[in-house]
Order: C-alpha cells, then structure tokens, then sequence
C-alpha cells in the first residue's frame, strides 16, 4: 500500500497580507488535510506594525526567497510557491484545458479552451493570434511543432489539426480516431506524430499526406483506451534489413523512438515505434486508470504515472513487475497531470492542489527519488490545474505554467528551493 503525502492549503492572498501595514493584528490560514475527512486550520497571525507574525506555540512562519515560504506546524515543515505572475484575467469567460510553450528566436505560447478555441500568445504574453472554434469540442492537448511556426491540436471532437501560426490556417486534418484525443507526441522535426485516443488506438501519422502510417494498440485489449503517451529514445540497437528501409518511405526519425502509453484499465505500454512491436507491459497494480505519464528526461528507463484513485507511482521499465515508488496525494481524489521538468515533477491533483516534487539523484541510490516528504505546494487559489508546462530555457531560469478552470492561467518561478 502507497504511503500518503499531508497536503496544505495557504490563504491564496497570504502574501498580501503579510505585505499590508497593519494597525491591528490580521492573519491568513493554512489547512493541514490529514485525510479527505479530517482538516486542521491553522491561523498565521500577522502582527500590527511590522512586528512578524505568530503562528502559535513551537509553530513559524518564514519567507525562503522572493516566492517561497516556510512553515512549520506541530513539528511537520511546509512550502509554498507563490505566484511570479497571475494571467487569469487577461482572458476570462473560459476554461484553458491545454498549454504549451517554445522558445524560437523569440518565446511563444498556446492556451486551449474547452470551447474549441487556440490562442498564440507572444514572450509578453499578449495575444498574437486567435483561432476561434478550431474544434468542435473541447481541446485536449496542444503542441508546437519544433520550428516554432506550426502547431498541432487534439480535441474531443476525434480530429487532429495542423495549423499556421502566422496566418491561423489549417493545412491538414488528421482523422480517423473513433473517440477523444487525449494526448499528442511530435517525433524529432514533426515529419511523423503520434495522436491518442480513448478508442483505444495511437495513429502514427505523417503530416505531409495526413495519412496514418501505423496503429498501435494494446495487444491483450485493442479497445483499451490511452489516456496519456510519452516518446523517447530507447538505447537498444535494431538491424535493418532491405524490406525494413522500403517499408518506411513515410517515416522520418521513428528509428529508436519509443512510444509509452497508459491506459483506461490503468495498464501502461511500451510500443516501439519502428519496429511496431508492443515491448513492455506494466501491470494495474491499482485498478485505477492511468491518467497522466512522465518520462524522466535524464533517464527514460524511469517513468511516472498519476491514477485516478490519486496515486502516483514510479516504475523502471527495465523491472515492469512492481513499482519502485508509489504514494497517494488526496488519496481517492484523481491526478489531473503529471508533468516532469528539470528534476522535478509537477503534479495536479482534484480540484485544488498543485504539488511541485523534488527529485534527487545520487551515486548511492539505485534510482531516482522523489522527495515525497518534502513536497512544495503551488498556490493557485484552489483553483484545478488541468495541464502544466515548462518554460525554462536554462538552468538559472526555471519556470513553469499552469493552466486550468475559470480562466486560471500563471506563470510560477521555480528556480530557488530549499534543503529542509
């Protein structure tokens, strides 16, 4: 059985009122869910005249840096990541459902709506370009294309749509899914994608002559639908034959990419995307649909999950018999997303918890480990968080987006932790 992270909640406002000269005594509160049941409050005292704050006897409360602060309540310590920079009023009236970022020459950003609708935002943030009603449902995912100068959308609506940046056109549509597309994976410069479907099926397409090259599915249950995929490169080499080279006319740099997926049933999938055999098999361990997946960038033997039952687990693909961590977050609530960034997992969970997890690498570990004690939570007005992106470019510069339900989109600065 999974271990349980203590989530906390902060007053979205706290900063504010710690900021805010006082005559008289104020505060803010801090919620402690020991379990779905049981929720502790705690009151932060901010003291008149800048004399600090009180958070009660053998508690504290500090600011870290520009953007993080620390508690420590009846002996557990807790931080929190502030807000570097709030949109949510720049485009309200919808829900964003999707978010990706590129830095081409000059940063871009795309926001998906659960209208349909795609905004192309410049590095200022302002709006480039509007495509209204680009779907006939809901976006579920987007994607720039590496040059920075097309994109690719998915949507309840079955289809997948290219489209120009610059003009908002569409040259291509790629159909053919019989249900949602939950997810999309662009292979080295976009000659080839992949698209995923609750139909239970990942098209390989090429984009040139929107026709699917290959379709990938769970071998022990086609039907079984793919909530979420990744692409990486795997390390074992293939021999290629005549036949094997001629086969491939439309595919450009599927050689070595492999495609992970996980599944409604709560199975994940290996797929190599060359050869089209199925590789690997993870178990449902916990009966629960797989609804988010996360390759680990600097080693993609390691992959983590988040379920609908609110667990989210580490597995090496190398030992796909068991976990080789596993912990609820709001046990029984679901994991929206799970996004990995530069040694670190970002994590939503139900409708209003927004985890950032360290992850810690040393010679004396046998794999990478997720500091689960020590989790720095987002603040974002209790707002669901239903995709992240990061945004950083460098190692002095880390950031990330978080995009979700009523219009709430922010910019948060991840670059300074703390060792507790």
């Amino acid at each position: 059985m999974g271990k349980n992270v203590t989530v906390a909640h902060i007053q979205y406002d706290f900063d504010d009122v710690l900021e805010e000269e006082h005559e008289n005594d104020d505060g803010f509160y801090i919620n402690i869910d020991k379990n779905l049941n049981e929720i502790k409050e705690y009151k932060i005292k901010v003291l008149a005249n800048n004399e600090g704050v009180d958070a009660g006897e053998k508690n504290s409360f500090e600011k870290i840096n520009s953007y993080l602060y620390m508690a420590q309540l009846d002996g557990q310590k807790f931080l929190f990541n502030t807000i570097k920079k709030d949109y949510s009023k720049m485009f309200e009236g919808a829900d964003y459902t999707a978010v990706d970022s590129i830095k081409v020459q000059t940063k871009r950003f795309i926001l998906g709506t659960t209208e349909g609708n795609i905004k192309v935002l410049n590095s200022n943030f302002s709006l480039e370009r509007e495509i209204n009603q680009a779907h006939a449902g809901e976006i579920t995912k987007l994607k720039f294309f590496p040059s920075g100068e097309a994109l690719i959308s998915g949507s309840q609506d079955m289809q997948v749509k290219i489209w120009s940046v610059k003009d908002g056109s569409n040259p291509r549509s790629l159909i053919g899914h019989k249900a949602t597309i939950t997810d999309i994976a662009i292979i080295d410069r976009g000659r080839n994608v992949l698209s995923a479907s609750l139909d239970g099926t990942i098209r390989l397409w090429e984009c040139g002559t929107a026709s699917t090259v290959h379709t990938f599915s769970r071998k022990e249950n086609p039907h079984d639908g793919v909530n979420s995929i990744a692409i990486f490169m795997g390390t074992e080499k293939q021999l290629l034959g005549v036949q094997d080279i001629k086969k491939r006319d439309l595919e450009f740099g599927t050689y070595g990419k492999h495609v992970i997926a996980g599944h409604v049933s709560g199975v994940i999938t290996v797929h190599d995307v060359f050869s089209k055999r199925q590789t690997t098999q993870l178990p449902s361990k916990f009966t629960s649909p797989c609804n988010s997946l996360a390759i680990d960038v600097d080693d993609p033997n390691y992959v983590y999950a988040g379920y609908e039952n609110g667990m989210l687990a580490q597995w090496d693909l190398r030992s796909p018999e068991h976990p080789v961590d596993e912990f609820f977050i709001n046990e029984g609530v679901r994991i929206n997303s799970v996004c990995f960034t530069d040694d670190a997992l970002l994590v939503s969970s139900g409708l209003d918890t927004s985890i950032k997890f360290d992850i810690t690498r040393d010679s004396e570990r046998q794999h990478p480990v997720i500091a689960s004690k020590a989790p720095i939570f987002l603040v974002s007005d209790d707002n669901e968080v239903n995709q992240f992106c990061y945004t950083s470019h460098s190692k002095s510069q880390k950031q990330a987006i978080a995009v979700g339900k009523h219009s709430f989109f922010a910019l948060y600065n991840l670059s300074s932790d703390v060792s507790i």
